[in-house]
């Protein structure tokens, strides 16, 4: 009682990845996924309310991931799973500006009134934020990191609220 399927088998699905030309293309293309994600960063970090050292550091990230970046050719080994894991430190590094830029905002609007222990848990976790980024410990620390301040940041954003209010 096993169904014939209509499709391509499983291993000619294999083979077919396998094609030289669709191995470039499916490379050539995740290489340039990851060079504009990496430009989006860049512009993101220029137009941010950051510090110019924050900016600095998160600019020097996205440096060495275009070095690496170009430094990467079709026949590198492993250039592929690479390329997957620039992508997601990329994405963890806008992650971290976008948190990193909230908690920049929420400090502004938060003032000198807030409470002091806010204000000092708030700079405190975007400043292991920081160091996560100039570790380069762009993905477990660092998500681990991100994950604090953004409860620290949404719950600093209540109290802003309710001052504003």
């Amino acid at each position: 009682m096993s169904q014939q399927s209509t499709g391509p088998s499983r291993l000619s699905r294999i083979a077919a990845k396998e094609v030289p030309h669709r191995k470039t293309g499916r490379f050539f293309a995740a290489k340039s996924d990851v060079k504009t994600s990496c430009e989006q960063l860049v512009h993101d970090v220029k137009r941010s309310a950051l510090h110019d050292a924050m900016k600095s550091d998160m600019l020097h990230a996205a440096d060495l991931v275009n070095k690496a970046l170009h430094d990467m050719t079709e026949d590198t080994p492993g250039g592929r799973n690479e390329l997957v894991e620039l992508e997601k430190q990329v994405e963890h590094l806008q992650l971290a500006e976008k948190w990193v830029n909230a908690a920049e905002r929420v400090l502004t609007r938060l003032g000198p009134d807030a409470s002091k222990d806010v204000r000092d848990r708030v700079l405190e976790t975007q400043d292991k934020v920081m160091w996560c980024v100039r570790a380069e410990q762009w993905d477990g620390q660092l998500t681990a990191a991100l994950s604090a301040l953004t409860k620290e940041v949404q719950e600093a954003e209540v109290l802003a609220a309710r001052a504003d209010a």
